[in-house]
């Protein structure tokens, strides 16, 4: 049996799909306010057809049967074998509740999985039209058997019936096999609840109480799951009872109520759902696509879906743009994404000078405006300084802000034009330092080194690297220890506080050897490039299938642009699966080569500053007779990298320089009759 799964869906999967399941887009539409009981019960909705009560009818007087556990108590609530109760608010659905809830626990029991089904697709779906005036368990179970469940963060409840059928943007995650009527006696509903919690119903009178209700008698109107029982309760024993009505019930168990046996014709219509485990695996290759296309060019590559569990995976392939994309055209990753930044650690303690804080003091100070040296480019702004906060911060216009607050990003209040990478209340005072370098070319870093946080417990050592026009790499060497790393805000925002990249907060993100860069992208819109050939279907188990991915330049301009493969199944540890795609527009092929269509250019080397090898790049638009040079800050020639004949395309070439010492260095490139120089920094 698989391990006990909570599957949390991410915040951007839950909209997306909550999108694509209803036209609006809004979310979730349960009560916003607590009912009162009057209210509750006029949207009972329970309605028994004569066939069931005809076949439950069959049931009464039922032959003794042995009492299979003695036990005085018993409770799934305890052996995590029930969902939390939900709310049905002003919808007469109980019956759907019911049997959801029932299908739930026999599910999470069976496959130690705690799916969160949707009621509203059975309101919606079922051919019967049973909605929010009443309906019967059956509906649900039927509707299971022959078509399957989906899940709540798909097909989110409104409380109403007056929405079509939507099931088609979803999957099935499950069906069941059988449902089991169960006769209305004590030792009968005890014997079947060792297998699983019940749909069962009652009379709810006007005067009812969740604790031990006295004997009343009335027409059974309300359905509820019962999860357990305790001989304790009640003078003669009591129902443990799951119920559909929110928070209403025992305060220490919210949405739960305790009924004594044989009260109020509790028991009457008890049904268990089987479940029978087939749980599906998914395989996917590859975890990551590029596409390097001409302008206007077009290309194909195939994604492998595999299912090696032992049930039906079903899918569903839903293309957008990352979650990790703000309204200005940012992204961020990270070196643990295979389009990522590598990690490189860049030690400015020799050539850095230490910051001294102006404002405030090393505890909560600020300091800035510190000169770049150069521009740099941020939410559409040009800057020429920074400052300094020692709550691991930095600010491209607020050099008197010492806030030591992890605000969630982005947040209007101060500080804005924000860098953030570990915004928390740290304190260089009590140990470490904090380190500002730039070369007042292009590239500059703030660096934390070894700061304690507040308390003194923690110590930590990151960086900021800007590398003009816009590059920002956020880089961390060592964090911690274990326990105080999950108390920051990592992001960036821009001068207003009203867009920004939130990486994390509050979490445990990382304890070391890891970057963060953000990069400049087209801002979300139309999303046109990205197709598949089939978006949705059923791998059988020990099969496989070819999806075809497509990505079309179309009109976009030259440059790159990412997209998401979102995949959507019912394998409960694979059930929101992300493969980055990226579209590099401009790259054509020579010689089986890819390069990039464009003008002759010598691209910035990168890292810079670098320790102690770096990548320089440069584009030939026709095969020309190239040198790329390395000359020091006298004009002395110290290697040449290249020189050679070389075909039009992208060219890369790595420079190690661990012979050299710190300092600014010179590379140009001769191709033809072009001559580029840049200049970089070699940090030892």
């Amino acid at each position: 049996m698989r391990r006990f799964a909570f599957l949390l869906i991410v915040v951007f999967a839950l909209t997306v799909f909550t999108q694509l399941a209803f036209a609006d887009g809004s979310q979730r539409t349960a009560p916003q306010k607590e009912m009162t009981l009057e209210e509750r019960l006029k949207h009972l909705g329970l309605i028994i057809p004569e066939d069931v009560k005809r076949r439950f009818d069959a049931l009464e007087n039922p032959e003794p049967t042995v009492l299979l556990n003695p036990d005085d108590r018993f409770d799934w609530r305890e052996l995590g074998g029930v969902t939390p109760a939900k709310d049905q608010g002003s919808c007469g659905s109980c019956w759907c509740f019911a049997g959801v809830g029932a299908v739930e626990s026999a599910v999470l029991i069976a496959d130690g999985v705690e799916w969160d089904l949707s009621e509203q697709h059975i309101i919606d779906c079922n051919p019967l039209g049973r909605g929010c005036n009443g309906g019967w368990a059956d509906v649900v179970y039927d509707y299971y058997m022959y078509h399957g469940a989906q899940e709540e963060a798909c097909y989110p409840y409104r409380a109403t019936d007056y929405w079509p059928c939507r099931e088609d943007t979803c999957i099935f995650l499950m069906q069941i096999d059988n449902v089991i009527d169960i006769p209305n006696s004590v030792t009968h509903i005890k014997n079947a609840l060792l297998d699983a919690p019940l749909s069962t119903s009652f009379y709810a009178p006007p005067d009812l109480t969740w604790d031990c209700q006295p004997h009343r008698t009335g027409s059974i109107n309300h359905a509820v799951v019962i999860a357990g029982w305790d001989d304790n309760l009640c003078g003669d024993g009591a129902w443990i009872v799951k119920n559909s009505w929110g928070r209403w019930g025992d305060p220490e168990s919210p949405g739960f109520f305790y009924m004594p046996y044989e009260h109020c014709s509790m028991g009457y219509g008890t049904q268990r759902p089987v479940y029978v485990s087939r749980l599906p695996e998914l395989t996917y290759e590859p975890e990551a696509m590029t596409f390097n296309l001409p302008s206007g060019g077009e290309g194909s590559q195939t994604l492998t879906l595999g299912n090696t569990g032992d049930g039906d995976l079903h899918y569903r392939i839903r293309l957008f743009r990352p979650a990790f994309q703000d309204e200005f055209g940012y992204f961020w990753f990270d070196s643990d994404n295979p389009e990522g930044p590598e990690y490189d650690w860049l030690d400015v303690t020799d050539v850095g000078q230490v910051v001294d804080f102006v404002q405030g003091n090393a505890d909560n100070g600020n300091t800035g405006p510190m000169d770049l040296g150069f521009d740099f480019q941020h939410y559409g702004n040009t800057f020429s300084t920074i400052c300094i906060c020692s709550n691991g911060w930095a600010s491209f216009t607020d050099g008197t802000s010492v806030s030591s607050y992890d605000l969630p990003i982005p947040h209007t209040s101060a500080p804005n034009d924000l860098l953030a990478p570990f915004w928390v209340d740290l304190n260089p005072g009590a140990g470490g330092d904090v380190y500002y370098y730039t070369n007042s070319v292009d590239s500059a870093i703030i660096s934390w080194e070894e700061v304690y946080d507040k308390s003194e417990e923690g110590i930590f050592t990151f960086q900021i690297v800007l590398v003009a026009p816009d590059t920002i790499v956020y880089q961390y060497e060592s964090m911690g220890p274990e326990g105080y790393v999950d108390r920051a805000t990592i992001g960036m925002e821009n001068s207003t506080g009203t867009v920004g990249l939130q990486v994390s907060r509050n979490e445990v993100y990382t304890y070391g050897e890891k970057a963060v860069e953000f990069y400049l992208g087209d801002p979300p819109g139309e999303f046109d490039w990205l197709s598949s050939d089939n978006d949705h279907g059923t791998i059988w188990e020990g099969s496989s299938w070819d999806i075809t991915i497509t990505c079309a330049a179309g009109d976009h301009s030259d440059g790159k642009y990412w997209g998401i493969i979102n995949l959507y199944t019912n394998d409960p540890d694979s059930v929101h699966v992300d493969i980055l795609v990226v579209m590099n527009v401009g790259v054509t092929s020579v010689g089986g080569v890819e390069t990039v269509a464009l003008s002759h250019s010598l691209k910035q080397n990168y890292p810079n500053p670098f320790n102690p090898t770096t990548e320089i790049r440069y584009n030939l638009p026709e095969r020309a007779n190239v040198r790329l040079e390395i000359y020091n800050l006298s004009g002395q020639r110290l290697e040449t990298l290249v020189n050679e004949p070389q075909e039009a395309g992208v060219h890369w070439v790595t420079w190690d320089a661990s012979t050299y010492s710190s300092g600014v260095y010179f590379y140009k490139l001769i191709a033809g009759d072009r001559v580029s120089a840049r200049r970089m920094t070699l940090l030892r």
